[in-house]
């Protein structure tokens, strides 16, 4: 029955994607959460991926992209840590933490540092059915693309534990990867997430003042 309030998720030990629908419509699409141990395939295992394949490749490699990209006064900005965190924020929590975001404004980037973060953007919707992805993406623009931050800490090179996080008035997006692999490369064990400041699984939160 597309009748009512209903929600399911998809859960695997590197993926989780919940929605919730109301009436036949999706009326949330978070927490959405994608890792992989290891990011990149360096060890050839039989009956494995290849040497190479990369999960989130897009998405940290945009990313470095865009950091990499800023000039000096834009840095001060953006980075703020030399050090990457051990995790995400409120892992594991029903609801993502509602803080005044950090890092460089877009309204402060140049057009093609926007086309940049635009494109972060599509990637992790790419991953989405097309009419959720459009949904997201124009919730975004509708309320102000810049008003959105993006912010750095740790390295700015693979290889080396580093993370990002992109929020806007109405998500936030973030991406860490510090871990070894199970060979012991270092930052080769990814996480990000997707969450809903308006609420993840339709549940509305109160922002903290």
């Amino acid at each position: 029955d597309v009748k009512g309030l209903w929600g399911w998720s998809f859960e695997g030990h590197h993926l989780s994607l919940n929605f919730v629908i109301r009436d036949g419509k999706t009326i949330c699409n978070t927490p959405s959460f994608w890792g992989a141990n290891p990011a990149t395939v360096k060890v050839f295992v039989d009956g494995g991926p290849a040497v190479g394949t990369r999960t989130l490749g897009k998405e940290e490699q945009l990313a470095f992209d865009l950091v990499n990209g800023l000039d000096d006064a834009q840095k001060r900005e953006a980075i703020i840590a030399e050090k990457a965190p051990d995790d995400y924020r409120a892992a594991g929590q029903p609801q993502p933490p509602h803080t005044s975001p950090e890092g460089l404004a877009v309204a402060r980037m140049s057009n093609s540092q926007k086309r940049t973060l635009w494109s972060l953007l599509e990637a992790y919707n790419s991953h989405l059915h097309p009419s959720i992805a459009r949904d997201r993406l124009a919730e975004i623009k509708a309320a102000g693309l810049d008003r959105v931050h993006f912010a750095w800490a740790g390295s700015t090179q693979p290889g080396v534990g580093h993370y990002y996080r992109v929020q806007g008035p109405t998500f936030v997006l973030e991406l860490i990867n510090v871990q070894s692999d199970p060979a012991g490369n270092p930052a080769n064990h990814i996480h990000s997430v997707w969450r809903s400041l308006q609420g993840d699984f339709a549940v509305a939160v109160s922002r903290a003042k």
